[in-house]
C-alpha cells in the first residue's frame, strides 16, 4: 500500500465514522497490541482486509505513527506465523509526514482451510470472524461446520441402527433399482437387490445387520422422521413483510405447518402448500393467454431440493430444520450449514465449480423419480444456474444468497419486470403474440435501456446470438423497435425514441466465431473486479466516488482497480492525481 492508498482508506474510515469489515485500525504508538491476533483471524476467515497500525481512530483517524516500526513489523509477522494455517501477510511501513505507519494486508484463507485460528488456543477458542468493525468469536457449531469442510463428510452414509429395510417404500426402491440397472451398465444387473442397494449406499451393514443409511432413509423411507424427527421442512406464510408484525386482523401468520416424509414427498408437498399461498396472474399477448404463478414452479423445486440435499446432516445439525418463509414481498429458504468446499456465494450460478457435502445422497437422488417420472435432481451442479435462467425468463429479479457458515439462505424477491402496468402496455402494442424474451426486452427498452445483441441475451437468458438476432429482427419488422447501425455496432430502441446520429456510439464487436473465442493477451486480461469498474465507467467521464456508487465497492477496491486499469492502458485519468475532482474515462 502506498501513501495515496493509505490516505484513501483512512478517508473512507472517516466517512464511515469507524473502521469496517475489511479494515482494522489501531493506534499502537508505543507497542504492539496483544489482541491483534483476533483481527488477523477474523479477516482471514472472511474476505480479507487491511490492518493499519499507527493511526488513532478516536481522533478522527489521525496519523500518530509507531515508535519502533521494525520491531512492530517483526512482531506482526510472528503472530501471522502462529496462526493455523499460517497467514501470509504483506507487511510494509509507509512514511507519512515523518511518521511510520505499519500496513498489513491479510489475505482470505481458502474456504476448505478455515477456520484460521491461533495455534496455541485451538480452533474452538482461537477462531474469530469479522462482523462489521468488530471481531466475533465463532460458535462451536460454526467451528464444527468449518472443520468438517476440511475433510470429505460422510454423514449421509451413517447407518440408522434402529431402522430396518422394512421401513423403506418398496415401490420407490423398485423404481430406483430398475432405473439404475437400465442406465448404469451390467454391474448392477449381476447382483441381487440387497447387494446393489449396499453398493449404492442405500443400505449398510452394521453390527451384523443390514440397516438403512441416513441417505437411503431420506430418499426412500416411509417416514424418516420416526428416527430423525427434526429432519423435515417447516413452512410459515407471514401476512406482513416482517415476522412479528401482525396482519390486518391480528394474525401472526396465514399458514404454519411442518412437512414430513422422504425428500421427494417433502418437495412435492411444499410446492403444493406454496401454490396455495401464491397468487396467479394472466399474461395476454395477441390471441394467447398464459396463467402464471408468482414464483415459477421450476425455481421452487430446484431451491427446495438444493436446501434439502446440501444441508448439514452432521450430529450437531440434526435438530435443525429446513425453513421456508413466505412474505408478501419475498420467499426465503434457509438450511443448516453454509456452503461446502471452495464454492463462493459470488460464483453461484455463474461458475461451473460445484462441491457436494452429501455426495451419496445426491448420487441416490439423481436416479430417484418423482411421481411424474422426473428425477429429484440432476447432480450436475446446474441447479442454481437453472434457477437464475428461469427467473430471467419469468422477468423476475435474480435471487440473493447469504452464507453465514451456520446456515445458507436463498431469498427470492417477489418483484417482476412484467408487472400489471407493463403487461397492460404490452397488450396495447400491435396485438400480435410476443415471446417472453421479447416482452422482457421491450419493457427494458421502455425503461430507458439501449439494447444490443449481447444486452438482449443478458436480459432474457437467450444464449444463442442468432436466436437473439431473429427475435430482434421480428420486432423491427413489426415496427415496435428501430435499428441503428449495422452488424456488431447495431443498437435497438423503442419505435419513436431513436436518438439522433452522434448522440452516442456503441462499439460492440461483431460476434464472429474467431472473435468470440479469442483470448486477450495476458497483460491486458482483466480480473472480475477490474471489469466491473470498467463497465461502471462505460463511455462517460466519472469520478471515483461515482464509480463506488455504481458498483457498491469499497474505496480502496476502486482505487486498486483503477490503478491496474491505468497500467493496462484501459482507462485515463482527467485531472490532477489525488484531486477529488479528478475523473476517469475508458481509453477505447
Amino acid at each position: 500500500m502506498d501513501t495515496a492508498e493509505l490516505e484513501a482508506l483512512l478517508e473512507e474510515c472517516r466517512n464511515l465514522g469507524g473502521d469496517h469489515s475489511t479494515c482494522e485500525v489501531k493506534k499502537s504508538q508505543h507497542g504492539f497490541p496483544h489482541t491483534l491476533w483476533e483481527s488477523i483471524s477474523a479477516l482471514a476467515n472472511a474476505q480479507g482486509g487491511w490492518i493499519i497500525l499507527g493511526v488513532d481512530e478516536k481522533r478522527d483517524f489521525r496519523i500518530v505513527g509507531v515508535d519502533a516500526p521494525a520491531q512492530i513489523e517483526s512482531q506482526l509477522a510472528a503472530v501471522c506465523s502462529e496462526m493455523e494455517p499460517p497467514v501470509r501477510s504483506e507487511i510494509a511501513t509507509v512514511q507519512v509526514d515523518d511518521r511510520s505507519v505499519i500496513t498489513s494486508y491479510i489475505p482470505p484463507i481458502p474456504r476448505d482451510q478455515r477456520p484460521c485460528y491461533k495455534r496455541n488456543l485451538g480452533p474452538y477458542a482461537g477462531s474469530r470472524i469479522r462482523v462489521a468493525d468488530g471481531d466475533r468469536k465463532f460458535t462451536d457449531y460454526e467451528v464444527s461446520v468449518l472443520l468438517s469442510n476440511r475433510t470429505e463428510p460422510r454423514h449421509d452414509t451413517a447407518p440408522i441402527p434402529t431402522a430396518s429395510p422394512s421401513d423403506m417404500n418398496q415401490e420407490l426402491l423398485s423404481s430406483f433399482l430398475r432405473r439404475v440397472r437400465d442406465t448404469k451398465g451390467e454391474i448392477f444387473r449381476r447382483v441381487d437387490d440387497e447387494r446393489a442397494l449396499t453398493m449404492l449406499n442405500v443400505l449398510r451393514s452394521h453390527e451384523g445387520r443390514i440397516v438403512p443409511t441416513l441417505a437411503g432413509l431420506l430418499a426412500f423411507g416411509e417416514y424418516p422422521q420416526t428416527y430423525e424427527p427434526q429432519l423435515d421442512l417447516t413452512f410459515v406464510a407471514y401476512p406482513t413483510s416482517e415476522p412479528g408484525i401482525l396482519g390486518a386482523v391480528g394474525e401472526r401468520f396465514t399458514e404454519n405447518r411442518a412437512i414430513d416424509g422422504p425428500i421427494p414427498t417433502m418437495v412435492s408437498e411444499c410446492i403444493r402448500v406454496l401454490k396455495r399461498n401464491m397468487k396467479r396472474r394472466s399474461i395476454v399477448t395477441g390471441i394467447y393467454r398464459v396463467d402464471e404463478w408468482e414464483y415459477p414452479e421450476e425455481v421452487l423445486r430446484e431451491a427446495l431440493v438444493n436446501a434439502l440435499v446440501h444441508r448439514d446432516y452432521s450430529e450437531h445439525a440434526r435438530g435443525m430444520q429446513v425453513q421456508v418463509e413466505m412474505y408478501p414481498d419475498r420467499l426465503v429458504i434457509r438450511n443448516p450449514g453454509g456452503l461446502y468446499g471452495p464454492v463462493e456465494v459470488s460464483s453461484l450460478g455463474t461458475s461451473t465449480v460445484s462441491s457436494s457435502r452429501n455426495k451419496a445422497l445426491l448420487k441416490i437422488l439423481e436416479d430417484t423419480p418423482y411421481g411424474d417420472g422426473h428425477m429429484v435432481c440432476e447432480n450436475r451442479g446446474s441447479g442454481i444456474t437453472r434457477i437464475r435462467v428461469a427467473l430471467i425468463e419469468a422477468g423476475m429479479e435474480p435471487p440473493r444468497f447469504l452464507d453465514d457458515i451456520a446456515s445458507f439462505t436463498a431469498e427470492f424477491p417477489n418483484h417482476t419486470l412484467l408487472d400489471e402496468e407493463a403487461l397492460t402496455w404490452l397488450q396495447s402494442l400491435d396485438n400480435l403474440p410476443l415471446t417472453r424474451s421479447q416482452m422482457t426486452a421491450l419493457v427494458t427498452m421502455r425503461n430507458g435501456a439501449i439494447m444490443t445483441n449481447s444486452a438482449y441475451r443478458m436480459a432474457t437468458g437467450i444464449q444463442d446470438s442468432r436466436a437473439a438476432t431473429r427475435e430482434l429482427k421480428e420486432l423491427v419488422d413489426r415496427h415496435l423497435i428501430e435499428l441503428q447501425g449495422t452488424r456488431g455496432a447495431a443498437t435497438y430502441h423503442l419505435a419513436g425514441t431513436l436518438p439522433s446520429q452522434g448522440e452516442f456510439s456503441v462499439n460492440e464487436p461483431e460476434e464472429s466465431e474467431e472473435i468470440r473465442h479469442a483470448e486477450p493477451p495476458e497483460d491486458i486480461r482483466l480480473s472480475p473486479l477490474q471489469q466491473q469498474v470498467l463497465n461502471a465507467i462505460g463511455r462517460e467521464e466519472v469520478s471515483r466516488s461515482e464509480i463506488e456508487g455504481r458498483t457498491g465497492l469499497a474505496q480502496h477496491q476502486v482505487i486498486a482497480a483503477l490503478q491496474s486499469l491505468r497500467e493496462k492502458g484501459q482507462v485515463t485519468m482527467i485531472g490532477r492525481p489525488r484531486s477529488k475532482n479528478a475523473k476517469w474515462r475508458a481509453s477505447n
